[in-house]
């Protein structure tokens, strides 16, 4: 009785290059969905990480009768970007009560007399702050890593905001990499208002310096519906 040979066959070159030609069409299929998946769960981690800051914004202003003073610096409408150190410093501190060293990666307590105490003076926690709420480099960032975040609030208190004319064009350009450019022009001047009290976003960078993509703490896409 023969025994059987179990032996295998390599593959031939002709199989090998159907295999990877039959790879390279699925990953052609599935590659794309793939990405645009993840994209967008990191728009959603990013809009509900916004949103809890808005929140909180709320509990600060009820709490003291105004928003943190850095956020009231500038005409309203003109964003106060975290990406600047002193803005973002402020920004901590009036949410959580405490100054975050971002090179340590620790809280430290405020000092009494500090200028930075204006922004909390009671030193309140109005937000804990999760790690994944912090890039790789101990800055507050989006979920691709990037730290231009905007924030806007009404200071004239007729609940909405009107944003200026720079952050609407740069809105506008960002959403045009995302939307049709034509429904975008159309829905200019709707998106020139936020009809809240605050307003967080962080926009496509084009620079390539980071990966960020729009993300918005309000529905902006209800404006850019093309039914």
């Amino acid at each position: 009785m023969r025994k059987p040979n179990l032996k295998r066959k390599g593959f031939t070159l002709i199989e090998l290059l159907v295999v990877i030609a039959i790879i390279g069409i699925l990953m052609g299929m599935v590659g794309p969905k793939v990405f645009d998946l993840l994209t967008g769960s990191k728009v959603k981690k990013t809009q509900s990480i916004f949103r809890s800051w808005v929140t909180q914004l709320y509990q600060y202003k009820e709490h003291y009768k105004y928003f943190p003073p850095f956020l009231l610096e500038e005409d309203e409408g003109v964003p106060i970007v975290l990406s600047e150190d002193e803005s973002h410093e402020s920004f901590v501190i009036a949410l959580k009560g405490m100054k975050w060293d971002p090179n340590a990666m620790e809280w430290q307590p405020l000092e009494q007399g500090s200028e930075l105490r204006d922004q909390n003076r009671k030193a309140r926690e109005f937000h804990s702050f999760s790690e994944d709420e912090f890039g790789s480099e101990g800055y507050l960032a989006d979920s691709w890593g990037g730290r231009k975040i905007n924030v806007v609030v009404d200071q004239d208190g007729d609940g909405i905001i009107k944003l200026e004319t720079a952050a609407v064009d740069k809105i506008v350009s960002a959403l045009k990499e995302e939307y049709d450019s034509e429904i975008v022009d159309a829905a200019k001047e709707k998106i020139s208002v936020i009809r809240e009290k605050v307003g967080i976003y962080v926009l496509y960078d084009g620079t390539g310096e980071t990966e960020s993509e729009n993300a918005f703490s309000w529905d902006i896409a209800k404006y850019l519906d093309e039914e």
